[in-house]
């Protein structure tokens, strides 16, 4: 079935928009949607959806980079900028971490956005081809259980990655210690 089908979109502001918004705002950016998609937020909760502002629990597609997330509460309130489509969906019928998975990860749906790239210097996915992907559904629960291990997974690694990052910092303060050049 047509992603259209199972969802809404709405895409973000344009960078006219998002100069006349408030100062106090701030844009949505691909750092922030790395970090969404590495806590692995979910809440049985229907995710409010507001034009162009970041919801926790809203799946959002980037166009640029052909990445989707689940909005955390660490984002919420941003301004998504154009180029982020912010899909509303019903958890009755589909489950927003299934297909952030198949979004990110099936081979398939790549194959599907590659062949519809526009654009020579810098290629990039329409709103049109997000909304005529091609996605098979399996049942609610089955997508629920993908989508709980997916999240496991990804959570998983930030925790690995902070755990390195966090014994690195300590190795390198032994070291700076001892170090008879004079380390920090």
């Amino acid at each position: 079935m047509k992603l259209k089908q199972i969802a809404q979109f709405s895409s973000g502001l344009n960078s006219l928009e998002l100069k006349k918004s408030p100062h106090h705002a701030a844009t949505y950016t691909n750092d922030d949607m790395e970090i969404d998609l590495c806590q692995g937020y979910w809440s049985e909760e229907l995710p409010i959806i507001q034009k162009a502002v970041a919801n926790a629990g809203n799946l959002i597609i980037n166009m640029m980079t052909n990445r989707a997330t689940v909005v955390s509460p660490l984002s919420v309130g941003k301004l998504l900028p154009q180029h982020i489509m912010q899909l509303s969906l019903d958890n009755q019928q589909v489950d927003a971490w299934y297909l952030c998975y198949v979004f990110n990860e099936s081979h398939s749906v790549k194959r599907q956005l590659y062949s519809t790239m526009e654009g020579t210097v810098l290629r990039r996915v329409t709103a049109t081809s997000i909304k005529n992907l091609n996605i098979k559904l399996p049942p609610l629960e089955e997508q629920r259980q993908i989508g709980k291990f997916y999240r496991t997974i990804l959570i998983q690694e930030r925790l690995q990655r902070e755990y390195l990052q966090k014994l690195n910092q300590l190795y390198l303060t032994i070291l700076n210690k001892n170090d008879l050049n004079g380390g920090k």
